[in-house]
């Protein structure tokens, strides 16, 4: 099986010349089961088909439309007296608030995909397996890092398609159908793993390759790598100079990454995995005896990470106002004089706020992955013989519960959440009973 497609596209957004695009794509498949020789031999064999795609899909959306046009604002800050020049009388000048970018054009994805979609034993064993690789070359992005000499303002920085990433993995999906007695067994899952590299963005060179963006995944966590707290002032003045502000004992320690003898941000670095999953999966159990039937589903997610923060998280840095999490009352926290653990959970309170700890940073850093159940569907449908007495067609009595358990090593909040601070409103759980009829 073989299939080819071409679009050729234009967009508004475009300056002429720059508008229309070729856009190809071609897909092939082999059904390994249709063949004479598996036939004969292996009838077990219901599908076993091998499928491969490659395709460039073109992307014109960006923030502002035609960028190609500039914008121009008054600026009084750099006015003039035209021809007054013994009066106060001033004069705005015009200042780009855009400059033009005539060549900004489609943004390409070049898709590849190789797949295995197959049953087998008469259905009972079956699913699909794939593996994406997706590079996109040429991402509409700001120019942030002009030089100066260019001469132009950092609001008015014009835009191009310098912005590159690539994104591979692999998606799959199982199922297993059995009867037993008679009782039928279903039994599914499906799974998505995926992983991205930004290859390149516009951002200036730098000595320390580790505060680039380029070579690292896109929404990668990024903080200082603490070594635990200060235990005393002799431990301070022996460490390298921290310039977040004063430090005190029971303030975190951090490590000097580029080991110059200071602390800043020259010392942040990768930490982590990213804020949003990497991983996703779900799976599934289904069973029906007579009239009754039950269904159990679990998903989960994992390989990410985040940053907790906010005045929940730190005690007191918005003055006397603010809840503070029972977690920090009754973990392990660094007290004068009671415990003063480097490694306790929580740094010594401050009042006001502390500078030096609330920097995102590995002591910060939990990991997000969480498995849920999500729900359990229990029900019973009515014979016919019964409903059919009644003027009913079908009748089913059920009780269902939604977000049931949750298990995971982060116990503050719901991290399905994707909150950093808790004050998100979680997800409900919830038990129904209903009676569903056709009537």
């Amino acid at each position: 099986m073989f299939d080819v497609n071409i679009g050729y596209n234009g967009s508004e957004n475009f300056a002429s010349g720059h508008q229309f695009g070729l856009f190809p794509a071609v897909s092939g498949a082999w059904n390994l089961a249709e063949e004479k020789f598996i036939q004969d031999n292996l009838k077990w064999m219901d599908m076993f088909k091998f499928r491969y795609s490659y395709g460039k899909v073109g992307n014109d959306y960006m923030p502002i439309r035609f960028p190609y046009l500039a914008s121009f604002t008054t600026d009084p800050a750099r006015g003039y007296n035209w021809g007054d020049i013994e009066s106060n009388n001033s004069f705005s000048s015009l200042a780009y608030s855009i400059i033009a970018s005539n060549s900004i054009t489609w943004e390409v994805a070049t898709k590849h995909n190789m797949g295995l979609d197959f049953s087998l034993f008469g259905d009972k064993f079956g699913g699909a397996l794939d593996y994406f690789h997706e590079q996109r070359d040429g991402i509409y992005m700001t120019r942030d890092f002009m030089p100066p000499s260019v001469g132009i303002l950092p609001a008015a920085a014009p835009r191009a398609n310098v912005g590159s990433t690539l994104n591979k993995g692999f998606d799959g999906q199982l199922k297993f159908s059995q009867q037993i007695n008679k009782v039928n067994l279903t039994v599914r899952g499906t799974m998505v793993y995926s992983r991205n590299e930004i290859l390149e963005a516009d951002e200036q060179y730098s000595n320390y390759p580790y505060v680039r963006r380029a070579g690292f995944r896109v929404n990668q966590n990024k903080g200082l790598v603490a070594l635990g707290l200060f235990k005393d002032y002799e431990d301070i003045r022996n460490s390298p100079v921290q310039s977040f502000g004063r430090v005190a004992p029971g303030d975190i320690k951090y490590k000097d990454i580029n080991g110059d003898g200071a602390i800043d941000d020259n010392d942040i670095v990768p930490v982590g995995a990213t804020r949003f999953p990497n991983l996703t999966y779900g799976f599934g159990l289904s069973a029906n005896w007579k009239g009754f039937d039950a269904s159990v589903l679990f998903q989960g997610a994992g390989k990410s990470s985040f940053f907790i923060n906010g005045y929940t998280v730190y005690p007191f840095s918005s003055g006397d106002w603010g809840n503070i999490l029972t977690d920090v009352v009754e973990s392990n926290r660094w007290i004068l004089g009671e415990n003063e653990d480097v490694n306790a959970m929580y740094p010594r309170l401050s009042y006001n706020g502390s500078a030096n700890n609330y920097r995102a940073s590995s002591y910060w850093l939990r990991e997000s992955s969480y498995m849920r159940l999500k729900t359990v569907d229990a029900g019973y449908t009515f014979p016919k013989v019964f409903t059919n007495r009644m003027g009913i067609k079908t009748m089913r009595l059920y009780l269902m519960g939604t977000n049931l358990l949750t298990f995971s090593s982060f116990k503050l909040w719901d991290p399905e959440m994707n909150s950093t601070n808790g004050q998100q409103y979680p997800l409900s759980k919830t038990i129904t009973m209903g009676l569903n009829l056709n009537l």
